[in-house]
């Protein structure tokens, strides 16, 4: 288990109607899974490494061409998502010892079953100065409810042995085509674009606490607060989120006026319905 903020771990896995085995004693490993590339079908996408990402195996990707924020990842197999942890990251176990991890996104998708498809977040920048995608398929004979960097092997995507080298990255395309499905609206949380990383408070214009990054994220209610105001654009309602950084990170506030979708003083989550009132 990676020892970061973990929101989740492996003992959520034994609630769970996907059939990996729960055992996490020796076993042999199974075969590996048919991993595609975790982006949207026909995504041109260039894999890349550079001097120094060590072991051997991990993976930054990029679509071909940008931008690269907000742009969906997808589950590159079926799987169980039985961890969360920063930056923007998530490990999926996929049975017989397999797993893949996804780092700096944004949105990051909870615990629970995946098919290979569906969105578990979005590209962004989260704990790294450029927003991309980090990668990395895990091999562990020895347990099928937990991956970590030492089990890291190098990714085998779509039939190909995924090896670039820092002067050797290469593009390939995506044949991940089983249609990706958008988060579950799960009860208490709606979805919103925003356009820039916004302050964290406490409560609606209280202490400053963190930020959360421009990309797309949940919300849990709204409220009236301070005005917010650039410009022509203003906002006076507060929505309450989980930050990507900050201490305390959990229920804080940002301003509405960081949405990307809508007009003043307006707070409308991503399908066009009111954010619910705290």
């Amino acid at each position: 288990m990676r020892p970061l903020r973990i929101i989740a771990a492996v003992a959520a896995v034994l609630a769970s109607t996907f059939a990996v085995p729960q055992a996490a004693g020796a076993a042999a490993l199974g075969p590996r899974p048919d991993f595609r590339l975790p982006y949207a079908c026909n995504t041109v996408v260039a894999l890349t490494t550079y001097n120094g990402h060590t072991p051997v195996g991990k993976i930054d990707m990029y679509k071909v061409p940008g931008p690269q924020t907000g742009v969906p990842v997808l589950a590159s197999a079926d799987g169980y998502i039985h961890e969360t942890f920063s930056p923007g990251g998530l490990e999926i176990a996929h049975g017989g010892g397999w797993f893949t991890v996804y780092l700096h996104m944004t949105g990051v998708r909870g615990i629970g079953n995946v098919k290979r498809g569906d969105v578990i977040g979005y590209v962004g920048s989260v704990g790294t100065g450029t927003a991309h995608l980090h990668y990395e398929q895990l091999a562990n004979p020895n347990s099928t409810t937990n991956g970590d960097t030492q089990h890291i092997v190098i990714p085998v995507i779509q039939g190909r042995t995924a090896n670039p080298t820092p002067s050797g990255p290469f593009n390939m395309t995506s044949t991940n085509c089983g249609g990706a499905t958008t988060p579950p609206s799960t009860p208490g949380k709606q979805w919103v674009d925003t356009f820039a990383d916004a302050p964290g408070y406490s409560s609606p214009g209280g202490t400053r606490t963190g930020t959360l990054y421009k990309g797309t994220n949940y919300v849990y209610c709204r409220a009236k607060g301070p005005k917010v105001q650039v410009g022509s654009a203003w906002n006076t309602w507060w929505l309450k989120t989980d930050l990507d950084e900050g201490n305390p990170w959990q229920g804080q506030w940002v301003s509405a006026y960081y949405l990307s979708r809508w007009g003043n003083d307006v707070a409308k989550d991503n399908d066009g319905n009111d954010i619910v009132n705290c």
